[in-house]
């Protein structure tokens, strides 16, 4: 499975010598984070954030329809994948450290909140404003996130803003 070592009970066929596995020359070789090969990373993570776009449109479609629960939980998931599709090319342990760095953990927590509190107020609550204040809440959390892995964005942000 996924980093595991591959034994065999066999020690003179040369590809399992009671180690990891040796990949032959035309198959990918999988990583150490994943167990998967960088090129079926990459396809996870395109294929996800695919899916996390496509998400995003129903979501804002179902808003314009004014189906508050359907939109809640379309734009909800549509950050979980997004969320998910980063997992790919890094790996679960270490998305979830790069999240809860030192300069990353409060946009992080928040971003979660964020989804936790949209399908709150749109499922239990049936509160539409409070549901895109979240959603908005969403969005601006994720973007904080994301200026992080940018040398100096957020100190040039907050130039604009404050």
């Amino acid at each position: 499975m996924f980093g595991s070592v591959h034994r065999n009970s066999d020690p003179d066929n040369p590809n399992t010598l009671n180690g990891p596995r040796i990949p032959q020359e035309n198959e990918a070789q999988p990583t150490v984070t994943t167990g998967m090969s960088w090129e079926l990373r990459v396809q996870s993570f395109v294929g996800l954030f695919i899916l996390s776009i496509i998400a995003s449109f129903c979501g804002s479609y179902l808003l314009l329809l004014t189906k508050i629960t359907g939109f809640c939980i379309m734009t909800s998931i549509s950050a979980i994948l997004s969320l998910s599709s980063t997992c790919c090319l890094m790996g679960p342990c270490g998305q979830l450290k790069k999240m809860f760095d030192r300069s990353r953990w409060i946009a992080s927590s928040l971003y979660i909140l964020f989804i936790f509190l949209t399908l709150i107020s749109g499922l239990w609550l049936k509160n539409a404003p409070l549901a895109i204040i979240c959603t908005v809440g969403q969005y601006i959390a994720m973007a904080w996130y994301s200026l992080s892995y940018i040398p100096y964005a957020r100190e040039a942000v907050a130039k604009i803003f404050f």
